[in-house]
């Protein structure tokens, strides 16, 4: 806009009496102006706010979460449950978050029964307030009749007051509304109440865990249901020694597909090596197998007929104690595993290679291989480290454990994955991850001669871990900036003591078992 004062705008310039009396009179008529044209902008506004709103509630009318089939909308609520565990009540996930939207949504959730064919019971707050109970109650009678998959958790340990004997009545009156349906069941923490669960029929269950005092199981009908295809019993009562009864539990081993036998005592209250191809030969239907050992070694064999083939094996791991080569040995010679996949046990230092390689040999599937000690696979005559290695083409994961020290079969190991000229030569040329426990005395130009061959396989190596290493600025920022950007991962962690089994043994709680009370609604 023109003014005579163009010139002395944003100067120092200062006007004169009558200059003053001018600009206040030109000023009045610009400013009625600008209160028109805010008026203006104001009722546009208000205009432009009408119709937007008009649209956007005509174009809810038409959107398609509205317009989708109940049906479709039914499986995307599914969808929306926790995949790894059970619901759980709280008002922050599903199913109880899916009522909150809106009451078209609330009404279909309400009357979706698999919605609520998934639950997690934490005794020690449902039974602080007796609506609890109730919604417990209401929640699992939303189930209609579709299959329900329980957990249940008895807090008894962290010195809060809990009244075991109700909650047990609880736990009745739920098995006897919903036990018929019962298809999961987890039962955590539970050291009593042998005649309370002795009066449960569970006639479609197909999968059982407990931790607490196991032998609680030892006659129990809960255990003999013939649908009952996978069991994981975690012992954690000290006065407990769950090999003085696992034989002779009245389970139905033939029909086993996955059984899990854990102890949290320590490394000698497992199950003996002996006992474990005992229960293997019972259970020629597994697909996974987990056992805490006892025993290195087996002191007297046990009695079989023949070869034990389990032709659908693919997970085996034992944990908390070590495998000895005698037992190694005796397993690899005794049991067939052609479908493995994964295999895991903490070998100790003995000469074990020739074991290792049966173990290859008889299962050349095997993708895992974990917790072997580096002297299971150091070369000796008839059996190099190149030997034991060839006879896993199919690994994609290894994990080791070296020694005190510094360790030259963890060089010798590195030296034999280091693919070479000929890349068709490479040994293990799926592996994609490799882990070593405890390393000492590693060079650093060794480690990336193997990181920068595996890069150069292009055959998807991702990830390698160094614990406990004592060799400082193993790889450098630079160097781990590139293998970053080529997609590998480069861990080394410093300090602490070599070896396995050093993190402290106990029932591991997730996190969800302990959502805070302002957390969880029932409502």
């Amino acid at each position: 806009m023109e003014s005579r004062f163009s010139r002395r705008l944003n100067t120092s310039y200062i006007p004169s009496g009558e200059e003053v009396d001018f600009i206040r009179m030109e000023l009045v008529s610009h400013t009625q102006e600008l209160a028109r044209i805010d008026e203006r902008i104001r009722e546009l506004s208000a205009q432009r706010d009408q119709i937007q709103a008009y649209i956007d509630s005509h174009k809810a009318l038409i959107s398609h979460p509205r317009r989708l089939p109940v049906d479709i909308l039914r499986e995307i609520f599914i969808a929306c449950l926790p995949a790894n565990r059970n619901a759980v009540m709280s008002s922050q996930e599903a199913p109880l978050l899916l009522g909150r939207i809106c009451s078209a949504w609330r009404t279909i959730a309400l009357s979706t029964p698999r919605l609520w064919a998934s639950l997690h019971a934490p005794l020690d707050y449902i039974l602080k307030e007796e609506p609890r109970k109730l919604a417990v109650i209401e929640w699992l009678q939303r189930s209609g009749a579709a299959p329900i998959s329980l957990s249940v958790f008895a807090e008894r340990n962290w010195g809060r007051s809990f009244a075991w004997p109700e909650g047990l009545s609880l736990f009745k009156s739920l098995a006897a509304e919903f036990a018929t349906r019962w298809c999961h069941l987890d039962l955590m923490n539970f050291l009593d109440g042998q005649d309370q669960l002795a009066e449960i029929s569970t006639p479609a269950l197909e999968s059982l865990k407990f931790s607490g005092s196991v032998s609680l199981l030892r006659n129990l009908n809960i255990a003999k249901v013939p649908s009952l295809r996978a069991i994981a019993l975690h012992s954690n009562n000290r006065d407990e020694h769950i090999d003085e009864f696992i034989l002779e539990m009245p389970l139905g081993w033939s029909r086993l597909t996955h059984l899990t036998l854990v102890s949290y005592r320590g490394r000698h209250s497992g199950i003996p090596v002996r006992n474990v191809i005992v229960l293997l030969g019972r259970c020629p239907q597994l697909i996974s197998f987990q056992v805490s050992l006892s025993e290195a070694n087996i002191e007297t064999p046990p009695q079989l007929s023949g070869l034990i083939l389990l032709p659908y094996l693919e997970t085996f791991i034992m944990t908390e104690g070590y495998l000895g080569s005698q037992s190694l040995g005796y397993l690899t010679g005794h049991v067939s595993m052609p479908q493995l996949r994964q295999f895991s046990a903490e070998t100790l230092t003995g000469p074990t290679n020739l074991s290792v390689i049966a173990l290859g040999t008889g299962s050349p599937l095997i993708q895992e291989l974990g917790n072997l000690h580096l002297l299971s696979l150091q070369g000796q005559a008839g059996s190099p480290t190149e030997v034991i290695l060839r006879s896993f083409p199919s690994l994609t994961r290894l994990v080791v454990a070296g020694g005190h020290g510094s360790d030259p079969h963890l060089s010798e190991l590195l030296h034999a994955l280091t693919p070479g000229d000929n890349l068709e030569a490479v040994l293990c040329p799926a592996l994609r991850e490799l882990v070593v426990t405890s390393s000492s005395g590693l060079e650093s130009s060794l480690l990336n001669t193997f990181v920068g061959g595996r890069i150069r396989l292009a055959q998807g190596f991702r990830r390698l871990e160094i614990q406990n290493s004592h060799v400082p600025d193993l790889i450098s920022k630079t160097e781990n900036e590139f293998y970053c950007s080529q997609g590998v991962d480069v861990s080394v962690s410093y300090g602490g003591f070599g070896g396995l089994g050093l993190v402290p043994s106990g029932l591991v709680l997730s996190p969800w078992m302990g959502l805070s009370p302002d957390a969880i609604e029932l409502q």
